[in-house]
């Protein structure tokens, strides 16, 4: 029987955010905890302990695995603020801020057009697009992807959605689900996990996920090679967030727009203009 490409993620249930990821990562690199114990300066228990969650990290611990591990700055975070080491108080604990960040996010939506644009939280879940982001996926995705539980993330790395369509499909899945892995091995959201099952059940996460997208340089804003009649088109997501940098690893809701690399439109008039009148996603809840 196959082995499932989540085996790792799904081993790495520890009562606690830091023991999760610290399992996570120690398995990817193909560390045993005697491996690790010798460079980390402690006992083989010691690292038991740290993983089951019956002893908290130092401060000195968690830098030395972020450095025996080699994580990016990004995957550093997450496992900063797994040990305790960043926290900070949500943007989204005061309905005031609340209101005027929906506000804020429907005006960015509808000055972005003509570029596609959309609104997801931490787990791709969209909650709202613009008119120029319906017109760029309607053409290139199964429709049933597009009801009213339309994730982004699905949408990028599933068979029947863009991926097919992409130069760096491969590529940018495993990137992509090494990403939500962080999200929610901090955070332990069934939302998380849930979408972790449905990218396994969908065949949208390659083999040896885990060790190609520790090569690939994390960022918010990731390339999309879309093959096009005329070769392929180089474009870019940008996602924009109105947390703070130390708010990095909280859940939050984010900003995404397309742009094609060379500065051209994406979309032309007749494309916009066939796009309908009404649709689930359009402006949703902001």
């Amino acid at each position: 029987m196959k082995p499932s490409a989540l085996s790792l993620v799904e081993k790495s249930k520890s009562e606690t955010a830091f023991g999760r990821l610290m399992h996570f990562w120690r398995k990817v690199c193909g560390l045993s905890q005697e491996q690790l114990s010798g460079p980390l300066g402690v006992s083989t228990r010691h690292i038991s302990f740290l993983e089951t969650g019956r002893s908290k990290p130092s401060r000195i611990v968690v830098q030395t695995l972020a450095d025996i591990f080699e994580l990016s700055a990004r995957d550093r975070a997450y496992l900063f603020e797994a040990a305790g080491f960043a926290t900070d108080q949500s943007l989204f604990d005061s309905p005031e801020l609340a209101e005027w960040l929906h506000k804020s996010m429907r005006v960015a939506l509808e000055r972005s057009e003509p570029s596609p644009a959309f609104v997801h939280d931490s787990y791709g879940r969209l909650l709202a697009v613009n008119r120029a982001w319906l017109a760029f996926f309607l053409p290139r995705v199964d429709p049933a992807l597009l009801e009213n539980d339309a994730n982004i993330y699905e949408l990028m790395m599933n068979p029947r959605g863009l991926r097919p369509l992409m130069h760096n499909g491969m590529a940018l899945a495993a990137g992509l689900a090494l990403y939500i892995t962080m999200e929610t091995l901090q955070g332990d959201d069934p939302e998380g996990w849930a979408l972790l099952e449905r990218l396994q059940a969908s065949g949208s996460i390659p083999d040896g996920w885990e060790k190609l997208s520790k090569r690939l340089l994390h960022t918010s804003d990731y390339p999309v090679l879309l093959m096009a009649d005329g070769g392929v088109c180089p474009l870019t997501v940008y996602n924009d967030t109105l947390s703070t940098a130390s708010q990095l690893v909280h859940p939050r809701l984010l900003i995404g727009r397309i742009y094609r690399d060379d500065g051209a439109p994406l979309l032309d008039e007749v494309a916009l203009a066939a796009v309908p009148a009404e649709h689930p996603l359009l402006f949703r809840g902001l």
